[in-house]
């Protein structure tokens, strides 16, 4: 039995905990059905399995969901396992908070970005009418698993680059050692992901998060390529050409980056450096003027705007993209 699971069954044994729902989308249980079927020698568990796309992050799916808890008469004493990435993270995170508000919640991280940053910081959401996580809450996970590298070797090539996008992330917001190691990598592979990198960006976003949880001022860092990059992935998903969510950190952080230097009124030391970086392993896309417009309507909803209705200063770009005025590479609380 591997630690993951050793440690799963040291959490659920030492709470009491003999109900478990697992939480998994279908390409995880294509891979790994059986996977966490050592957690039956102690616990009474349940599966349900929803489609593997960012479709299934919805009020729709929660409230399936939770139908499905009420007709099983699962009570506050359930544990929900969520099995698998960043949608299954958020979306199951959401489901245990509110379902008679609040039964036990573990995240069990699957891919490079739930392993790093999703599954951690107790984040929760579902998408609205086209707006990336518009309706959610912050409630901490019970447990968050130790990531089990193993499963990287499974992960689909477009999966492991949206991990990838926002291990860039914490290296440009945490770290020049990371960055400097990640500018060696000519190609990505499962193999190529190193523990410590995983735990540099755990341990990062942890006191962080332990400093500001409600999300009011110094967590606003986690976001770097974040305005940009939801706006991205509305807009392909609009499209019906949906990108990960990492690789549209990626392209965010492409565009952040030189408009914080335009903010600033001067070039970042190391600017052309992390340009290269990013464009070593994304395709970045052009910005057309009706691409821009398309990417500034999705950008007004941005949470770090305040009030304001269209055209109105607190519903602008350039307010949802003030914070970028402090930001300093690799200053791990340059947001002030």
């Amino acid at each position: 039995m591997n630690k993951s699971i050793e440690q799963l069954k040291n959490y659920l044994q030492h709470n009491n905990i003999h109900q478990v729902l697992v939480l998994t989308d279908a390409n995880v249980d294509e891979l790994y059905p059986h996977y966490l079927d050592p957690l039956q020698s102690i616990a009474q568990v349940d599966k349900l399995v929803i489609p593997a796309d960012e479709s299934s992050k919805s009020l729709e799916q929660a409230t399936e969901i939770c139908h499905y808890m009420l007709n099983k008469g699962y009570d506050k004493h359930l544990c929900m396992v969520n099995f698998g990435g960043g949608m299954v993270c958020d979306l199951g995170g959401f489901v245990a908070a509110t379902y008679k508000r609040g039964v036990h919640c573990v995240n069990y991280p699957t891919t490079l970005l739930a392993m790093i940053d999703a599954a951690h910081g107790g984040k929760t959401a579902v998408n609205m009418d086209g707006i990336k996580n518009c309706v959610g809450l912050i409630r901490q996970p019970d447990l968050v698993v130790e990531s089990d590298l193993d499963l990287l070797k499974t992960l689909p090539h477009q999966e492991l680059l949206s991990g990838f996008g926002e291990l860039i992330k914490y290296a440009l917001i945490s770290s020049k050692d990371l960055f400097h190691q990640l500018q060696t990598m000519m190609s990505l592979s499962a193999e190529a992901i190193r523990p410590e990198w995983i735990a540099h960006c755990i341990n990062f976003k942890n006191k962080v998060v332990a400093i500001d949880p409600e999300d009011k001022k110094e967590r606003h860092i986690l976001n770097f390529g974040h305005t940009f990059g939801h706006a991205f992935e509305s807009l392909y998903a609009a499209e019906g050409h949906p990108i990960p969510h990492g690789v549209a950190v990626a392209y965010g952080m492409a565009y952040e980056l030189p408009w914080a230097s335009t903010l600033q009124g001067e070039d970042f030391e190391e600017e052309f450096e992390v340009l290269n970086l990013i464009g070593r392993f994304y395709d970045i896309p052009d910005l057309t003027s009706n691409m821009f417009k398309t990417l500034e309507k999705y950008m007004r909803q941005d949470k770090k705007n305040k009030g304001g209705n269209e055209g109105e200063k607190g519903s602008t770009v350039s307010y949802a993209l003030e914070h970028l005025r402090t930001f300093k590479l690799f200053d791990g609380f340059s947001y002030k």
